[in-house]
């Protein structure tokens, strides 16, 4: 074991002793203590027990999921990658006006994927880039493999790839059936997903790394979700599968929702699901995969979970044009 290794092991273990986490990933609405930031056409802050909005930032761009680096909130856009402050909304840094780029996933330096093909490595502190590797067609933000030195990205092309982190160097590719849905999803465990458009995910990890695992699928997968021994997906054709973690067989598949059911930020051990903006459903996956149904016709958008019986979503009016946040109880009927 090399010098450089030793020195990535001892950081790993004073990250896991210290509670921090060695990567960040972009989340919508993101939870902050009591603090909620929401991206929709421009950033806004919430407290959890108020209905308006600390500030927004931002406004009338189109901004993706945001996601916290130190006391700075980076998001990504159609007009580029910008850092926020986190507790004015003032902005601290701001790259690539002219390009789109999706938010980073955070390990030590951000790392961004874009439209224009190109993936980033930037100082989150400052925005300046590290380095840079074009690739064909959009290129998704990473999932972070720290123990391995490596980031794992899809994109438009009909590839995976697994890129050095400190140079971005190509690691090792995988050919596709399809191009991927969304960016990749870190399952813990070492493990990967990606979610492709003819409904299967390619699973890669370090105990698989040539990406033979495949969790089969004939509907667009919307996302996914590990818990303990299973692997939760969902799909737009409305239908949940639940896959064996370990042997990556389907134990059963449901239909919730009449088309489009998407996973929204939920706690641990919890899926809250929707179809998009009309049912809201939440599974507590501590007692039961079945689930239970959330009180509808609540004009809602965005929505989390906040603990096991409470959550959020937002509402937002053209005329003024704000945002304003509103608290429920789920409740099963």
């Amino acid at each position: 074991m090399d010098f450089r290794r030793v020195l990535m092991l001892i950081a790993s273990y004073l990250l896991l002793a210290t509670g921090l986490a060695q990567a960040a990933y972009p989340q919508n609405p993101l939870l902050l203590n009591d603090s909620i930031y929401v991206s929709q056409q421009g950033i806004y802050r919430f407290e959890r027990s108020q209905r308006e909005p600390l500030w927004s930032s931002l406004d009338g761009i189109k901004t993706f999921e945001p996601v916290v680096f130190e006391n700075l909130l980076l998001v990504g856009s159609t007009q580029g990658l910008y850092a926020l402050d986190l507790e004015s909304g003032g902005v601290a840094w701001h790259i690539e006006p002219q390009h789109t780029l999706f938010t980073p996933s955070i390990s030590g330096k951000a790392y961004a994927g874009s439209v224009h093909g190109e993936l980033y490595a930037i100082e989150a502190r400052d925005g300046s880039i590290s380095w840079r590797r074009q690739f064909a067609g959009w290129i998704y933000s990473p999932v972070i493999d720290a123990a391995s030195d490596r980031l794992w990205t899809g994109g438009q092309a009909h590839q995976v790839y697994a890129i050095g982190i400190d140079n971005g160097k190509l690691q090792q590719q995988i050919s596709t059936t399809q191009e991927s849905v969304f960016s990749p999803v870190d399952l813990g465990a070492d493990q990967t997903a990606f979610n492709l458009f003819d409904g299967s995910t390619l699973l890669v990890g370090l105990d698989n790394a040539q990406g033979d695992t495949i969790l089969a699928g004939d509907s667009q997968p919307n996302g996914i979700y590990a818990y303990r021994d299973t692997v939760y997906r969902s799909h737009r054709d409305g239908t949940l599968s639940a896959f064996d973690r370990h042997t990556h067989k389907l134990r059963w598949r449901r239909s919730l929702v009449a088309q489009d059911l998407v996973m929204h930020p939920s706690q641990p051990g919890y899926l809250l699901l929707s179809d998009r903006d009309r049912s809201l459903v939440l599974l507590d996956l501590t007692k039961s995969d079945r689930p239970c149904p959330v009180q509808n016709d609540l004009r809602w958008m965005l929505p989390l979970q906040l603990d096991a019986r409470n959550i959020i979503y937002f509402q937002k009016s053209m005329q003024p044009p704000r945002m304003t946040l509103v608290q429920t109880e789920a409740q099963c009927k």
